[in-house]
């Protein structure tokens, strides 16, 4: 089902009505923010940013290529070279300098806020019940720097950005300068490693030994299977064994054959069958010689009739015949079915050398490619060996570490106006998903598109007054004359699906409305049951069972007549009864309108059985009190009882929008 358009108004509604809730949410969020600015441990952030330079002294510069003013010729760093440095700066063994010259393993847990006690309070617990394996506290400084220190690159100008947060400035910058030494040495011993020729000078040899050994063994192999021949014979063999497979579907066709001959068949797919050629000559002959046969009985049978003694003796010769061909057969299914097993397992065979013949290949490229690989990288190392003694790898700090006079973090003013946009924004989002979750009937507009009737009134809720007002009673009568659709509507019924939705009032309403025409005489038959004390006055249910005549039972105000419901309950087959239909059609023809109250649908029968009688059904409906399935359910019902359904009125609506607000949207 589509989804009803959202009108202005409708957003409107669903914001004023949950505007508790929303201003709730608000609070609750803005709340827990504003408590966690002043409990959350304040973070300082100590800055340093280091330049990487590589490059070799000259002393002739080169015009084409960029000189630093130290006089070095500048070698270009690649995006890897880069984020290389960075894993540097993360080392374990880096990481663990600075913790032991700053004895970091005690200070790293030594905040006091209510959050960082509250963690370690939690830790203790967890180490005390054995539900966690108390960490080395080394290690465990080691992981804590980590976290606090992150690294942004600028490939761009090869420069490395570091920054240091903890919740001391001071101990930030310390640790930022403890850092950049640490890293600084990392870094000489990194780039101050000679011998890697020689390593790759070791693998270029190994490597080769085993491409040779490769390449050995697939030489032997192609001499030992011919490799050269492979695939010409297993298309060799797959071509023989496609033909064997064939022989044995006309070896079995002819089997077939024989044996309708032998039976004294002889159609058309017969003789077709026995024409046809197969692989086998001794095959082919005896079919010729069995359709021979059978050609020859078929044109002396139609001379001589089917028990002439030549027709016995060819039908003989016909059995003989085809017992030869099954014979013939049976041998030639034998032989060709033991030389499909031996093609089968001669392709087998060839498969198994493929696959070995593949992985020998693949054996020698992988090894071929790994040579290659080892020989870039030894005479990339005898460059670079060569040159070691003449190239300057090093970093430069361009901005030394500073101590924070103010915390980074919480940042108050941000997270405030944050909680203020989340709580506002996450207010109105769960205001429209109760609202989604809500299924009552809060507008016309609902009741059109869930119920698909038409809304006749709505009614907004006025103080401790229940009835309607003169001038609504009289818009909803003039309603439901409007939707006659050529239909007359002198018995209306009011009704509701369940209690409490005010259909009493409404049809009392209605009743007093309609008698404002001077012309007319109106009934209103209130038959909800009533609790009252002493006698029951006599009523629509005494008129059906003949107890009461109508004068005793009416009561008058001006051309208003008001009927009870009876003394008595109404079961279902009083209003079967032809005392309830003559009751009925009298009252039509003394009153120019009637008003039929009854029951609600779920409670009882009464609506169900007066929608019968009825010219037409107007249901009440309490707003943002009944659910449109319950309504729709009961609808079904009236509907199932042929009661026509004029239309709903929406009752004890809320003015959720101020009056001001209403009348401009």
């Amino acid at each position: 089902m589509d989804q009803r358009q959202l009108f202005l108004r409708d957003v409107l509604t669903v914001l004023f009505k949950r505007k508790a809730f929303i201003l709730v949410f608000l609070i609750l969020v803005f709340g827990v923010v504003l408590v966690g600015n002043y409990l959350w441990p304040p973070a300082y952030e100590s800055i340093a940013k280091v330049r990487l330079i590589r490059g070799r002294t000259t002393s002739q510069p080169d015009p084409t290529v960029v000189h630093s003013e130290a006089g070095m010729l500048m070698m270009q760093l690649s995006r890897e070279d880069v984020y290389s440095e960075i894993d540097l700066i993360y080392a374990n063994d880096v990481l663990a300098k600075v913790v032991d010259q700053l004895e970091l393993s005690s200070a790293m847990q030594r905040g006091t806020g209510p959050v960082q006690l509250a963690v370690r309070g939690f830790r203790e617990l967890e180490y005390a019940l054995r539900l966690k394996r108390r960490p080395d506290p080394r290690q465990q400084a080691i992981d804590a720097l980590e976290e606090s220190i992150e690294v942004k690159a600028d490939d761009k100008k090869y420069v490395l950005e570091i920054r240091c947060r903890l919740g001391d400035a001071q101990l930030a910058h310390d640790v930022l300068v403890a850092l950049l030494e640490a890293y600084r040495q990392k870094h000489v011993d990194v780039f101050d490693q000679p011998g890697s020729a020689a390593f790759f000078e070791e693998q270029v040899a190994r490597v080769t030994g085993e491409l040779v050994e490769a390449q050995h063994k697939l030489e032997a192999f192609r001499g030992e299977h011919q490799v050269v021949s492979l695939e010409a014979e297993k298309e060799l063999l797959l071509s023989q064994y496609t033909e064997a497979r064939k022989l044995l579907l006309q070896l079995t066709e002819s089997q077939e054959a024989a044996q309708q001959a032998a039976s004294g068949k002889s159609d058309q797919v017969l003789i077709a069958t026995l024409s046809g050629k197969t692989e086998n000559t001794v095959v082919t002959e005896l079919q010729l010689r069995l359709l021979e046969l059978l050609l020859e009985r078929n044109r002396i049978t139609e001379n001589l009739g089917p028990k002439h003694p030549q027709v016995v003796a060819i039908l003989n010769e016909i059995d003989r015949a085809a017992e030869r061909l099954s014979e013939a057969i049976e041998a030639t299914r034998a032989t060709t079915q033991a030389k499909i097993t031996d093609l089968q397992r001669r392709i087998e065979e060839l498969n198994k050398l493929e696959g070995e013949l593949g992985d020998l290949q693949r054996t020698a490229e992988t090894t071929a490619d790994t040579l290659v690989y080892y020989t870039e990288k030894r005479e990339e190392a005898i460059v670079a060996d060569a040159m070691r003694d003449k190239q300057i790898s090093s970093i430069r700090v361009v901005e030394n570490p500073t101590v924070a006079v103010n915390p980074v973090s919480p940042r108050k003013l941000v997270n405030l106006f944050i909680a203020l946009v989340v709580g506002i924004v996450g207010g109105v989002a769960l205001a429209f998903f109760l609202e989604y979750l809500d299924h009552g009937l809060k507008t016309p507009e609902d009741v059109d598109y869930y119920l698909k009737v038409p809304p006749l009134a709505s009614f907004f809720h006025s103080g401790r007054r229940q009835a309607l007002n003169k001038d609504e009673a009289q818009r909803l009568s003039t309603m439901i004359d409007a939707v006659q659709e050529g239909a007359p509507n002198q018995l209306i019924e009011v009704t509701s699906a369940v209690s409490g939705e005010q259909s009493g009032p409404v049809a009392a309403a209605l009743a007093k409305a309609r008698a404002e025409n001077p012309e007319w005489r109106v009934l209103y038959i209130d038959f909800a049951p009533r609790r009252a004390e002493g006698a029951v006055p006599k009523g629509l249910t005494d008129l059906a069972a003949g107890r009461a005549d109508l004068e005793e039972t009416l009561n008058q105000d001006g051309n208003l007549y008001v009927l009870s419901r009876g003394s008595e309950d109404c079961p279902g087959y009083l209003w079967e009864s032809r005392g309830m239909q003559t009751a009925l059609s009298d009252l039509r023809q003394r009153f120019d309108s009637i008003v039929l109250h009854t029951s609600p649908v779920r409670t009882s029968g009464d609506a169900i059985n007066a929608a019968r009688y009825a010219d037409g059904v107007v249901i009440v409906v309490k707003a943002d009190a009944t659910r449109r399935e319950v309504v729709n359910r009961a609808l079904d019902v009236l509907r199932h009882a042929k009661g026509r359904i004029l239309g709903a009125v929406l009752t004890e609506r809320k003015r959720t929008i101020p009056g001001m607000v209403y009348r401009r949207i």
